[in-house]
């Protein structure tokens, strides 16, 4: 399971590394030919939002996996033993809800973009759509690795022994 995950993991800071540099190549294009050749490209500011849009969702996963995602721990740091892990394992859950949530309401989306196409590029719009249910998806299943690594973990975290990978 670990090789998975770092597998995945791997794949998405590759994904949103590339997804990045695109972006900023994209963008400096536009302002390039906007001010040198005073002529603006009329498919930059869309393909540029875009790949916004893909690197915020799966920038979302990523920031989960690797522990950075905004959190209020304040009451967490301040629990321990059963309180502590009760605390961690409802936040897991509702993360996991979340991110179902994610994925049913992004595949409506989905099937709602294969009926549009993008006003310049003429994409269909279910491409653009397709990274919301990929990473609802990519969340729910690091949260229920991280819910099910608590519930087998639980004699050690209530005994305050911290394990390096436990989401406990």
């Amino acid at each position: 399971m670990k090789k998975l995950d770092d597998l995945i993991f791997k794949f998405l800071c590759l994904a949103c590394g590339s997804l990045m540099i695109a972006m900023m190549t994209v963008i400096f294009a536009q302002v390039v030919a906007r001010y040198a050749f005073q002529h603006s490209l009329s498919w930059s500011e869309e393909i540029g939002r875009y790949i916004f849009v893909w690197i915020t969702f799966l920038g979302m996963v990523l920031a989960y996996r690797a522990g950075a995602h905004v959190a209020l721990d304040l009451l967490l740091a301040h629990l321990r033993g059963l309180a502590h892990w009760t605390l961690r394992l409802v936040n897991l859950v509702l993360i996991a809800v979340l991110a179902g949530a994610i994925f049913v309401s992004a595949l409506a989306l989905f099937e709602l973009g294969t009926m549009q196409e993008s006003p310049a590029l003429e994409l269909p719009m279910h491409w653009v759509y397709s990274v919301i249910p990929l990473s609802g998806l990519l969340l729910l299943y690091y949260a229920l690795r991280d819910i099910w690594a608590c519930l087998t973990q639980k004699d050690k975290a209530l005994d305050g022994v911290k394990e390096e990978d436990s989401p406990c």
